[in-house]
């Protein structure tokens, strides 16, 4: 089995990179990648320790880059990359506006949208964020969760999940949380650009996720046509049994290479485990050995 999208504390996961080292041992993992959100320095770590100590498996250089699609964020997986070519244009786009910056100016209007709605929030200084390594819409969804009272003021569906808070709701114009981040972000194409150049390939994770594409099959269809993409993650812990069909034969049909990952996060997402995700996969070795 393999695992190929996972978060570790280096952005948005709660678990370290030792611990999910040890964590794909025990589970027998013979691939993973430690794909991060927009940064490489999980591999810097792995740089400065023995790793067989941990893991005996494979480790596939990768990462996970939030680009500007339309109004919209959507994310491309880069495997097999340089790390250091990937970093250092990574800290080339982000020189003027770093990351953290960037955070925090969406925590800060976050906030403000939460109060307009009359949600209950703790005073802004008394919520755990420090944007140097939170993501401003987890701190905020936790926050908004942690009072019962605003249950009733939001939708159910909203408050069940992570990803449908960011999602589906801040990631539709027409909802008040909704924060136009794509001008923050790169192009696709310069993303796909830049992971080519790290002697990287491009591959679109999660697809069915963006809650806001009202029609996916054209949403990926206008992706796969428009952008020079190498594969497509088929197996994620949010797809049933169709979306997975859908996908591989998409891949079989076009010549795509196929990839798939948990998207694990750790304490962030706690019904999301390390390589089976919520119960439903168990991703073959075949995926990546075609490519690898």
């Amino acid at each position: 089995m393999i695992d190929l999208h996972i978060h570790s504390t280096n952005s948005d996961g709660t678990d370290s990179v030792v611990e999910i080292l040890k964590k794909a041992q025990d589970l027998n993992l013979d691939y993973i990648s430690i794909t991060d959100h927009d940064t490489c320095k999980a591999y810097n770590e792995l740089k400065n320790i023995d790793i067989k100590k941990y893991y005996t498996g494979k480790i596939i250089p990768g990462i996970e880059i939030k680009c500007g699609y339309k109004n919209h964020l959507i994310e491309l997986l880069g495997y097999n990359i340089d790390t250091d070519k990937m970093t250092k244009w990574l800290n080339d786009f982000y020189k003027d506006k770093s990351i953290a910056d960037l955070q925090n100016k969406y925590f800060n209007i976050y906030y403000e949208n939460c109060i307009k709605m009359g949600l209950v929030m703790n005073e802004k200084n008394n919520i755990k964020f420090n944007p140097e390594k939170d993501w401003a819409s987890v701190a905020i969804y936790y926050e908004i969760k942690s009072h019962e009272e605003n249950k009733e003021k939001l939708p159910e569906d909203l408050w069940k999940e992570f990803d449908i808070f960011s999602k589906k709701y801040c990631g539709n114009v027409n909802y008040p949380l909704y924060i136009d981040k794509s001008k923050d972000a790169p192009t696709v194409e310069e993303t796909i650009n830049a992971i080519k150049k790290a002697n990287g390939l491009v591959f679109l994770p999660h697809l069915f996720i963006y809650k806001w594409a009202e029609d996916k099959i054209q949403f990926i269809d206008e992706i796969l046509d428009n952008y020079n993409i190498d594969g497509i993650e088929c197996m994620h812990n949010t797809f049933n049994e169709e979306n997975i069909n859908y996908l591989e034969k998409i891949c079989n049909e076009r010549g795509y290479y196929k990839s798939g990952g948990s998207d694990y996060h750790g304490k962030n997402k706690p019904d999301v485990y390390l390589g089976i995700g919520k119960g439903n996969l168990k991703i073959p070795n075949e995926y990546v050995e075609e490519w690898i």
